[in-house]
């Protein structure tokens, strides 16, 4: 029997592991209609009432354990047409119920309002809030990027089991510490792209915090009180939980802060009212942020000593420094009091570096980090919609389109293969085998070609391309 519990166990696990990324529960919430959104975002254009489900889905924690996450779902409300897929981002969350997926959260306006502009919108509450236990590992970005990909992954198998349609495209956008997920998620999934078919269409990075261990390291070093604090010390906080970067909490900090920070660490109070005691204990100490840290902490940070492991942390989640492909606009206001906005110049400064070519960089002028939020999700929205293919759901049956045909036919799995006889655009696709069974979905490139995935198998499939006016055609495909 005792040889049987090791094996026992690991089949346990093993089966888990084969329902990752797959849904939990799905529970309808009450919908909210056009004219109501249209009240609430006079300033984005509208078209559509949306619905709204709250999802749990599988997903692994900070230690590649098992674990389950929240998030909320909206789906436009007209079923007749087929929609690009997106993904907001939350910003911080000031107690773990304070998140999309919870009724009557205030930010859960702005997915709602992608939602009704067109978008099946997704929307992670992250790991450690909602109904995800645990301690939420803050701006980590490994989490954060798992937490949108896994609930992407459950999501659209959900939504092709109720036969909700979506066309290939996908969005990514975020606010606040929202951005600094959309990064990170948006790194991931072009830096990564296994087998997941999630190709990001575009992408807009708002407000966020993607230089951790240089811009936002050196709020610690300013002369004047920061604003919100709390949610600094958060990011050290949450560090420590994920890599032990300190043997003990009164290894960094210092009383009298120690023990409401200790108080946060272990869940007793809130972020809001950690936030609003440490600032009260700063004011009254006529202090600086810097002075809550140890010498030797405070030393290692201002150095940037990579022999520290808080700097090491910080450092593992900066999100900036790669090469977007996707077009991606990086916005940010000049009078952010929370988020300092060089960190947009330096994301966008070293992605150039890097090569890219499609990041564009713009400013909402001089609002301060509440009043940056409509204008840059009216921004998002206008891009996106740009970019957007939302078309009807053909019922009839195939267009013949003699003109089209496709080379090379015969195809090896993996290259690619070209539409040819159609103008030059975008189409959304799908791939099936013989049985009917989906192999594949996206979107053509701009000059109408698409990869067939490496694991295709060999042998004659069917290749169904989706048209502007709502008709489609059928091509056969032989894989060699």
């Amino acid at each position: 029997m005792k040889k049987l519990l090791p094996i026992l166990f690991f089949s346990l696990i093993a089966s888990f592991s084969l329902r990752a990324q797959e849904i939990v529960s799905v529970q309808e919430q009450p919908g909210i209609d056009r004219f109501i959104l249209d009240l609430l975002l006079p300033a984005i254009s509208i078209d559509y009432g949306v619905r709204n489900f709250k999802v749990v889905y599988t997903t692994t924690d900070a230690f590649g354990q098992p674990d389950t996450a929240s998030g909320l779902l909206c789906v436009p409300n007209n079923a007749n047409l087929v929609y690009p897929l997106a993904v907001y981002n939350h910003g911080t969350a000031g107690n773990r119920e304070a998140v999309p997926s919870r009724e009557g959260v205030g930010e859960r306006l702005l997915p709602q309002g992608i939602a009704g502009s067109g978008f099946i919108t997704l929307a992670p509450d992250y790991l450690g809030l909602g109904d995800s236990d645990g301690i939420h590992p803050y701006v980590h970005a490994a989490t954060e990027a798992s937490a949108g990909r896994d609930m992407l992954l459950a999501v659209r198998s959900w939504l092709e089991s109720q036969g909700i349609r979506e066309n290939g495209q996908l969005f990514l956008t975020g606010y606040s510490q929202g951005g600094h997920a959309t990064q990170a998620l948006h790194r991931d999934l072009e830096t990564n792209p296994g087998d997941d078919n999630l190709t990001v269409t575009a992408a807009t990075h708002l407000s966020g915090p993607y230089s951790i261990s240089d811009v936002m390291r050196e709020t610690l070093f300013q002369e004047e009180l920061a604003t919100l604090p709390g949610y600094i010390v958060y990011t050290y906080v949450s560090y420590n939980y994920v890599y032990g970067a300190f043997d003990s909490l009164g290894q960094a900090f210092v009383e009298p802060y120690l023990s409401p920070i200790d108080s946060f660490a272990r869940g007793i109070t809130s972020l809001d009212e950690f936030n609003v005691r440490l600032t009260n204990l700063l004011v009254s100490n006529n202090a600086i942020l810097g002075d809550i840290l140890q010498d030797s902490i405070l030393a290692a940070l201002e150095t940037k000593d990579t022999s520290s492991a808080i700097v090491r942390a910080l450092i593992d989640n900066d999100t900036y420094d790669w090469a977007p492909t996707a077009p991606t606009v990086i916005y940010y206001c000049t009078e952010d009091e929370q988020v300092p906005f060089q960190n947009a110049i330096l994301a966008d400064s070293v992605m150039r570096d890097n090569g890219s070519s499609s990041v564009l960089l713009e400013s909402g002028g001089a609002r301060n980090h509440g009043g940056c939020v409509l204008p840059a999700a009216v921004r998002t929205i206008e891009f996106f919609k740009a970019l957007a293919n939302i078309f009807p759901v053909s019922t009839g049956e195939v267009a013949a389109r003699p003109e089209v045909s496709l080379a090379p036919n015969p195809v090896r799995a993996g290259d690619q293969v070209q539409l040819q006889g159609l103008p030059a655009g975008s189409y959304p696709y799908l791939l099936y085998d013989l049985s009917g069974r989906q192999l594949a979905q996206g979107q053509t490139s701009t000059d109408a070609g698409l990869r067939l995935p490496a694991q295709a198998p060999r042998g004659w499939t069917v290749l169904r391309v989706y048209l502007p006016d709502g008709s489609s055609f059928v091509r056969r495909i032989l894989v060699q």
